[in-house]
């Protein structure tokens, strides 16, 4: 695990461990994000589309309550059709106001930002893994939601402004061709940059 990374280091990890990445990324993966995001911008989201989801995601936890569930897709389906109603500190403290079943409320960062994911790929996904994984401390033992959503807020950025640096660098393409290479079959639809960059990253947080 690395205390910082620059985009420029980041990237030059992943062009050294390419082949490695490359063979860990289950071609599965691809095809279920695919069709997540398909489905996310339907006018309904039909049952098989909320099965799926919620294992991808984690919201399969005994602790989450069947409001919040409810709440969750409530806002995911306003989020898909309005633009307006992506903003993530909203999001989170829509959900934050459920109460799980010990009777506590709900910090779901992460799954927020899976959700904007879905809807626009440069919302780079954010983990507990991979934030660790690039030396950003833990929000688990700040108290209260404005102190545990402005440690998000900028770990969150830092991963935004990564991504960008990555994708903004001329040698990211050859990465993004050796993707493409690799996973080339019959059928295969490339995902876009931002995509096999998560993927990408993905990979490379379970590397440590």
């Amino acid at each position: 695990m690395r205390t910082t990374y620059t985009g420029a280091e980041l990237l030059e990890q992943l062009l050294l461990q390419k082949d490695q990445l490359l063979t860990s990324i289950r071609r599965e993966d691809i095809a279920l994000d695919a069709f997540l995001r398909q489905e996310a911008r339907r006018a309904d989201h039909y049952p098989v589309f909320r099965y799926v989801l919620r294992h991808y995601i984690g919201l399969v936890n005994p602790n989450l309550t069947e409001e919040f569930e409810q709440m969750f897709f409530r806002l995911f389906q306003e989020a898909a059709h309005r633009p307006d109603k992506r903003s993530i500190v909203g999001l989170t403290e829509a959900l934050y106001k459920v109460e799980n079943r010990r009777g506590k409320p709900s910090m779901q960062f992460p799954q927020v930002t899976h959700m904007l994911h879905l809807l626009n790929v440069h919302y780079p996904i954010y983990d507990p893994a991979r934030a660790a994984f690039l030396g950003m401390p833990s929000a688990n033992h700040l108290v209260g939601f404005d102190k545990k959503m402005t440690r998000y807020i900028e770990q969150y950025k830092q991963l935004f402004e990564l991504s960008q640096d990555i994708l903004q660098d001329e040698r990211y393409q050859a990465l993004s061709s050796a993707f493409d290479k690799h996973f080339t079959e019959p059928g295969y639809k490339p995902p876009s940059d931002a995509k096999k960059l998560d993927l990408l990253l993905q990979a490379f947080t379970k590397t440590g």
